[in-house]
């Protein structure tokens, strides 16, 4: 890549979702454009609108977009398991999304190297290899680096004060805490969101089962679920905090910190020895047919581009410190200080391959077992927790039939007619075969569903008989 002469303010690009199979919108081929009017990059996505915008707006006006004739940028903002048909048509970058997908993307070889030197030279000078022992750098078994972090991601749960004073909630500080009947309640004041529509959730659940182990961790998302009102997307997790809707609900970090400054009575809260330091990535995409240009915006976005993060509608982490000794970064000092919390953060040991080896295995079955049978679970857990509390029911038949709600869904297995349960060992064997394989994908999840419904159904039957 050239050198940069001088990099002019904030970048920032556009949002153009296109209709599925074309990327480039109408009018144009598939894949980066070019030609007499300059250069269009394509960059896929799980960022939102908001950054989307002002990432097109502030890069166009860089000189390092004008440098390379690039004319406009168009940001896809698909679902994860689109992105490889995205990326076998062109397109040239990825950005946002977390390392889970990043990383897959590389094991399935659809990110390219990135091989600028003024993009390595940043690593170890302005963007540190780890922070609080998680990668911020993915290097493959070539030596060679596949994603660089653009911000920084911790996970934990926001809540609004006054809605906890209005019910008479403790403030929680783990996730036990919001998986205990004191939160079982009508209606629900925990707010979570649909893993297969949230990567941040899914992050979310993938922490809890590593950091209290795969069976104790499915217990303590059932009983978070079975606390919860279900959303369909973690942006609306954070709306009805900010609302006073529910009093607590899962986010990221920066979902958090723009609910702070929407709202003073909202709160963000790392579960202490439960959480981790997320790297947010950005790769240059394998079929890029303009790579030189692609890894110009990825240098961008690394350096003059982190000004993005400051704004109050955004509030991320950056992963690049020195934008804090820029104008915008002196006026950001609450970032700042979050920045530096989060290099001190108590995380748990967290192994991204095996988060990765059952992604699709935990998104399915909390989809089928917690999300679609919700209302089963819901009703069956408020009502086992109230008739405990008044006295309906011994203590011993209490833990007999919560102990039955957090017994693993029995299914049969399509192949063998044996009747098993998700371990861990299980759902990494069928990880794969579920994202290619429809037909026992549905068959699965109407087992897992059928099967929770009829469980939740039968505790709820007993506790009421």
């Amino acid at each position: 890549m050239k050198k940069f002469a001088s990099l002019s303010i904030l970048i920032i690009v556009l949002l153009s979702t296109v209709a599925a199979g074309c990327i480039g919108g109408e009018g144009t081929q598939t894949g980066t454009q070019t030609g007499g009017e300059g250069i269009t990059l394509v960059v896929l996505t799980r960022h939102d609108v908001t950054i989307q915008v002002m990432a097109k707006k502030m890069f166009l006006q860089s000189d390092i977009a004008k440098q390379y004739n690039i004319k406009d940028v168009k940001f896809i903002k698909a679902h994860e398991s689109l992105w490889p048909d995205y990326i076998e048509k062109g397109a040239d970058v990825g950005w946002g999304g977390g390392p889970t997908l990043f990383d897959d993307l590389f094991k399935n070889n659809y990110l390219a190297p990135i091989e600028d030197q003024n993009v390595l030279g940043l690593i170890g000078t302005q963007i540190q290899e780890t922070i609080a022992g998680m990668p911020m750098v993915r290097k493959g078994d070539d030596g060679k680096v596949y994603w660089i972090a653009a911000a920084l991601s911790s996970f934990g749960f926001t809540v609004n004060h006054d809605v906890l004073e209005r019910w008479s909630l403790p403030v929680p500080q783990g996730w036990e805490d919001i998986a205990s009947e004191t939160f079982a309640m009508d209606p629900p004041q925990v707010g979570i969101a649909d893993p297969t529509r949230s990567t941040s959730n899914t992050r979310i659940y993938q922490i809890i089962l590593q950091a209290f182990g795969w069976d104790e961790g499915w217990k303590v998302l059932t009983l978070i679920a079975a606390n919860s009102k279900i959303y369909d997307a973690s942006d609306a997790v954070r709306e009805a905090v900010i609302a006073g809707d529910i009093a607590v609900g899962s986010t990221i970090d920066f979902y958090g910190y723009t609910a702070m400054k929407l709202n003073p009575s909202c709160e963000y809260i790392i579960p202490k020895g439960q959480s981790i330091i997320n790297g947010d990535p950005i790769a240059l995409l394998v079929n890029s047919k303009q790579k030189e240009a692609a890894q110009a915006f990825i240098y961008w976005v690394l350096t003059e581009g982190q000004k993005i993060w400051l704004d109050e509608e955004i509030n991320r982490l950056p992963v690049n410190p020195s934008v804090f000794d820029t104008p915008e970064g002196q006026k950001r000092p609450d970032l700042k200080k979050a920045y530096e919390s989060a290099l001190t953060t108590q995380g748990i040991e967290f192994d991204d391959n095996k988060a990765l080896a059952t992604i699709n295995s935990m998104q399915l079955y909390f989809k089928a077992t917690l999300v679609d049978a919700n209302q089963e679970l819901h009703r069956a857990w408020v009502s086992l927790a109230k008739a405990y509390k008044e006295g309906k029911i011994s203590e011993e038949k209490y833990k007999e039939l919560k102990a039955r709600l957090l017994e693993p869904v029995k299914f049969k297995d399509p192949d063998t007619g044996e009747i098993v349960t998700l371990t861990e060992e299980y759902a990494e064997k069928i990880n794969d075969r579920l994202a290619k394989d429809a037909s026992f994908r549905d068959t699965l999840m109407q087992e897992w569903r059928d099967a929770a419904r009829e469980k939740y159904q039968s505790i709820l039957a007993e506790v009421q008989g």
